[in-house]
């Protein structure tokens, strides 16, 4: 082994020592290497752990704090800053940036630092206040602290900054006339060109608060078997929003008469809140299947025609032994066995198969028949 491999082992064995032995087994939302999370969650939400969630009077102070984490080898300098929240296309969350102004929550906080140097797989809590004005409206007001790296200027090259930045949600609700409500707007089924399809449902959020939502989507055979699992899962629905869902169900394999329904359940009780709904019954929005055809693919194509003429097949040779055992019962007369008589002598006497004279008799295995016993013969020509 050389000098160069020998040294490589070393700096790599020397990286994961001081990883196991120095860090603080802190788990945050990550980009190049840093990374940020609340620093205090509450428990009993699991969505504190990754949102900052407050329920606040108008005028009213809050202290909290946003843990900085920096899971790489070397020290980084991380800008924080506050903004204001924006819904993205398709309804989702998504963070203002630095040069926007700000009217709702990213002007309601004040961070004691808005810029620290954290050293090698360490960790900082930066405190910041929230500050609510005196004329905040009633209901859930959003907005996000940003960390992002930053860069010297030697490190930007052509004019171009790689910075990464991560935004964590800042959900405050001013007690009030709150509302929670939803309504599905639309669902619809879309073919696409490579043969699946889009399951697409819009639901609106009319209220003045966010709504964490349980969606499912079901793709059903016409007899009723599910499609493969339900999509969707748990969604948090912006206040005074709409979102916008695409499931894509693959191109079913045995093509045919496919149904589609919807589900949504969410919490209307107006003491809900974010990550915790109350011991209220869920409120349960649906409504009627959306049926569609799909052709099936080529495989499952060949698979039905083969199957389709082995039916057609037998359906004919069925149609035929019905025939026959119809023109047998109006034409056969019956006959009483004489002494010694066998299957097999009455097939030579009438010309005729003993197979046949046994299946219209409905004679069983070993086919004996007795003297003095009526059966049906064919009669003489």
């Amino acid at each position: 082994m050389n000098k160069n491999k020998i040294k490589k082992l070393i700096k790599f064995f020397s990286v994961l020592f001081f990883f196991t032995i120095f860090t603080n087994n802190v788990f945050a939302i990550e980009y190049g290497g840093f990374g940020a999370r609340p620093a205090y969650p509450v428990e009993g939400n699991p969505r504190t752990e990754s949102i900052f969630v407050h329920t606040l009077e108008p005028d009213a102070l809050k202290e909290d704090g946003v843990l900085i984490v920096n899971n790489t080898t070397e020290a980084k300098t991380i800008l924080v800053y506050a903004v204001d929240s924006t819904p993205s296309t398709d309804g989702g969350f998504a963070c203002k940036q630095f040069s926007q102004t700000k009217n709702d929550v990213g002007s309601w906080i004040t961070l004691e630092k808005t810029e620290v140097i954290i050293g090698p797989a360490r960790n900082e809590v930066i405190p910041f206040k929230i500050r609510v004005p005196s004329n905040a409206a009633a209901g859930e007001h959003n907005g996000c602290i940003i960390t992002q790296e930053k860069l010297e200027k030697s490190e930007i090259k052509s004019g171009v900054s790689l910075s990464f930045r991560t935004g964590l949600r800042v959900a405050i609700t001013i007690p009030g006339e709150i509302e929670r409500k939803l309504q599905v707007t639309s669902f619809v089924v879309i073919p696409k060109n490579d043969g699946s399809f889009n399951l697409q449902l819009k639901v609106r959020n009319p209220g003045n608060v966010s709504i964490d939502a349980n969606v499912k989507v079901i793709a059903r055979y016409f007899f009723g078997l599910m499609v493969g699992e339900p999509f969707g899962g748990q969604y948090s629905i912006l206040r005074e929003d709409t979102s916008d869902w695409n499931f894509e169900l693959f191109k079913p394999f045995w093509g045919g008469w496919y149904r589609a329904s919807y589900s949504i359940k969410y919490d209307e009780n107006k003491e809900a809140i974010i990550g915790v709904n109350t011991n209220s019954k869920l409120i349960e929005l649906n409504g009627p299947a959306i049926w569609f055809y799909s052709s099936p693919t080529n495989t499952a194509l060949m698979i039905e025609i083969t199957v389709s003429l082995f039916l057609i097949f037998g359906l004919f040779l069925y149609g035929l032994s019905i025939r026959r055992k119809m023109r047998i019962k109006s034409t056969w007369v019956e006959y009483t066995v004489d002494t010694d008589e066998t299957i097999t002598s009455l097939a030579d006497k009438f010309n005729i198969s003993w197979i046949i004279i046994a299946k219209v008799n409905n004679l069983k295995p070993p086919y004996e028949i007795k003297p003095g016993e009526k059966i049906k013969v064919p009669p003489k020509k």
